[in-house]
């Protein structure tokens, strides 16, 4: 009879499905056994707020490298259980952020016994064949460069990137790609909102908004918009996730600055969050450099300011 493994690495995501829910359905087990409600899923966030402190849902997500939503829904589930508590931003009034409650912090405690045994476990089913090592360098490698983006590269022959300027009919599109960026690491916030919502206001004003065009789908976006006084952000980049990792973000950003350069500007900025890592290091080798801001965001969620050192009177 055929089963996944006859199909070898073409069903490999099937595979460590399979395998990921046999480990999660063992050690949901031992915890129900030791008086745990809690599912081994949710111990992530708790490791990560035993290690590193207090967090923000934001910062949290990208660091487990899932949605806001995902997160956030987890996190509920920590608070109803009292593992965790929520402490005001002394930073920033209008954020939350999640630590270890004492009942969390003693569950913590509590459960190294088992985890040890977790650990045993795991190097008596490795004690055949190592796992741990190389799907740790599959995850960064990964994270660096997406499957997706693997999997184009050996097609016989991948679709060309087109960037556009923008058009009514993107409009959609412009609204959909950020949107769908903002509810995976973020959240969507009232100027967002507006912003997205009138793309042709950026036009109007003065401003540009690029289009990246693959395999006749709008799958990325960016936007220039003025401020006034010679002065434009650099704002509204997006890239869907199947197409990261192909250089689509580096020419969006270089069609934006250009625009920039075409409408003599002098000065060229950007707001981010110090979460994004893979984003600022994108920003870093086209031309950005971090700065101190001049005045608080307009954004709950930057905490970086940057600007472009080609501008004038940066």
């Amino acid at each position: 009879m055929t089963g996944l493994h006859d199909y070898g690495s073409l069903l490999l995501g099937s595979r460590l499905r399979k395998v990921s829910e046999a480990l999660y359905a063992g050690v949901d087990e031992v915890y129900r056994g030791e008086g745990v409600g809690l599912p081994a899923r949710c111990f992530p966030i708790l490791f990560l707020l035993r290690d590193r402190g207090r967090l923000g849902i934001s910062e949290l997500a990208a660091l487990l490298g899932q949605s806001h939503p995902a997160v956030s829904q987890m996190s509920r589930k920590l608070l109803r259980h009292r593992v965790v508590r929520e402490w005001p931003d002394s930073r920033d009034d209008r954020r939350r952020l999640l630590g270890l409650s004492r009942r969390g912090a003693a569950l913590m405690r509590r459960l190294e016994p088992v985890w040890r045994a977790i650990v045993a476990a795991v190097a008596e089913l490795e004690a055949a064949q190592p796992i741990s090592v190389p799907l740790t360098a599959i995850d960064a490698a990964l994270a660096t460069h997406s499957f997706a983006a693997r999997i184009r590269a050996h097609q016989e022959s991948g679709p060309v990137t087109q960037i556009l300027p923008f058009a009514p009919r993107y409009a959609a599109d412009f609204k959909r790609l950020n949107l769908e960026w903002l509810q995976k690491f973020f959240r969507v916030e009232p100027v967002d909102v507006r912003v997205l919502s009138s793309p042709q206001a950026i036009i109007r004003n003065g401003g540009a908004i690029c289009c990246a065009r693959r395999a006749g789908r709008i799958v990325g976006t960016c936007a220039l918009i003025n401020d006034g006084d010679g002065v434009f952000e650099l704002s509204k980049m997006a890239v869907t996730a199947d197409c990261q990792g192909l250089g689509i973000g580096r020419k969006l950003l270089a069609a934006i600055i250009a625009a920039f350069h075409e409408r003599a500007g002098r000065r060229l900025f950007l707001e981010t969050n110090s979460i994004l890592k893979p984003a600022i290091r994108l920003y870093e080798s086209v031309g950005f450099e971090h700065a101190p801001a001049p005045h608080a965001s307009m954004y709950e969620r930057a905490d970086v300011y940057m600007v472009h050192r080609g501008a004038r009177g940066s």
